[in-house]
């Protein structure tokens, strides 16, 4: 379609009759869409198709990602992302330049014509490391965290087969714990709850001499959790020092939860086999499944996750992970989620120096098989992130995530979600979502 001038009306090739800027939308949606020069025949990419079916099919619902609700209208999002655009390459451009040779003009370049042709901006340009060789290709083959976690996965989700009038949220942990149980999936136990002010057993085996660990029933990550170290004589104590009975801590418990419902679980340990990649914290093994056109669960991703802010010791907010290998478990160089440590890659652990990359998760085949297992009791679901424990007593689900974050996973990985063994998966069922608006 030509470029509109200023007539009143205009007759598009369909021969429908629109006004001028209905006409000037069509075409710079048409000059976005327009393959990259050298792949006319390329197929769309998997970012690109995402991005895509977002914003022509509307499927923004929720201002999850940035979590600021300003920062998603129109006029201050665009200004939002041209400040933090200078940000970024005011911070970057010139250790991105020494090390890759991508001077910084042509980093700016890139980052003004990346965000009009893909509407990425700069921080996924230097997380997913697009100044390399390729840039075009693996930048319409990315997706985000804006159009996964605003709309695009729950829109997914309304794909999926439903087993019961109502999903059970997998961010309300009790439910998920219930359902785990009814499926015989090893999860982490509930010992107690604690509900508007009432305690309840839901099941009993707190052993003599057993660490606690209390999360709230609704929440994402490790927000307003607390340790409990057993302190002898039935007593245990708590991160601000204080040595408390078990049963005073109950009560205590039982009046914060007025205001929002806790459970009780027990502390979970690491494997000696990885136990060296972390001080007290515990590990993780993030997995994504996600079903075929079958029905059937398939494991696409795998990396060991170490969160620093866990780790009390360290004075370290970042996220670490490291890729593990489908086939042999073995994993990759280690990296952090932090924009300042973009071009930060480590073949061992930067703070416990343990080695990573390279090394051989023993466990990985167990995992895997404990991956499946849960997203065989959870397929009302197309797309799952799993957090999963190996410890000394066997593989444990932790959690499950219907919204997984894509930035971090892509960038250990070193590879778009549309140039992995999701993108197939994933394709499948973007194109069933188009074929069926």
């Amino acid at each position: 379609m030509n470029a509109p001038l200023t007539r009143r009306f205009v007759i598009d090739g369909d021969g429908r009759i629109g006004s001028p800027a209905d006409a000037w939308r069509d075409f710079i949606a048409s000059e976005r869409a327009r393959p990259i020069v050298g792949h006319a025949h390329a197929p769309e990419g998997l970012g690109r198709q995402a991005r895509r079916l977002f914003r022509d099919f509307h499927l923004y619902d929720k201002p999850r990602h940035p979590a600021v609700p300003l920062l998603h209208w129109p006029l201050l999002r665009q200004v939002a992302l041209a400040a933090h655009a200078g940000y970024c390459w005011a911070k970057l451009a010139t250790a991105v330049a020494r090390a890759h040779r991508r001077t910084a003009a042509a980093q700016a370049w890139d980052i003004a014509r990346l965000a009009w042709r893909e509407g990425l901006d700069a921080q996924t340009y230097y997380m997913q490391e697009l100044y390399r060789a390729g840039r075009d290709r693996r930048a319409a083959e990315t997706l985000t965290r804006y159009e996964t976690k605003n709309g695009l996965f729950t829109a997914l989700k309304r794909l999926a087969p439903r087993h019961a009038a109502e999903r059970h949220p997998l961010g309300d942990k009790l439910a998920f714990h219930t359902r785990c149980r009814r499926h015989q999936v090893a999860a982490v136990p509930v010992y107690l709850t604690a509900i508007r002010g009432e305690l309840a057993m839901v099941q009993s085996g707190i052993a003599a001499g057993q660490d606690l660990f209390v999360k709230p029933r609704h929440g994402k990550g490790a927000r307003d959790t607390t340790l409990l170290r057993y302190a002898g004589a039935g007593a245990y104590r708590l991160p601000d020092g204080r040595v408390l009975s078990l049963d005073a801590y109950l009560d205590e418990l039982a009046r914060r939860s007025e205001k929002a419902d806790y459970l009780v679980q027990p502390r979970l340990v690491n494997h000696a086999d990885i136990a060296d990649l972390a001080t007290q914290s515990l590990i993780v093994i993030r997995v994504i499944t996600c079903l075929d056109s079958a029905g059937v669960p398939q494991v696409t991703h795998g990396m060991l996750r170490v969160i620093g802010k866990l780790e009390r010791s360290w004075n370290d907010s970042t996220e670490y992970a490291a890729p593990i290998d489908l086939m042999t478990g073995r994993m990759g160089a280690m990296t952090g989620d932090k924009l300042a440590g973009v071009l930060g890659w480590h073949d061992r652990h930067p703070v416990t120096g343990a080695p990573v990359s390279g090394r051989l998760l023993k466990a990985w085949p167990d995992v895997q098989a404990a991956a499946i297992r849960a997203h065989a009791a959870f397929t009302d679901r197309i797309l799952l992130g799993w957090d999963i424990a190996v410890t000394p007593e066997g593989i444990v689900i932790v959690e499950g995530n219907a919204m997984p974050d894509v930035a971090f996973l892509q960038r250990v990985h070193r590879q778009p979600i549309g140039q992995s063994p999701l993108a197939p998966l994933l394709r499948h069922h973007l194109n069933r979502l188009e074929w069926q608006r």
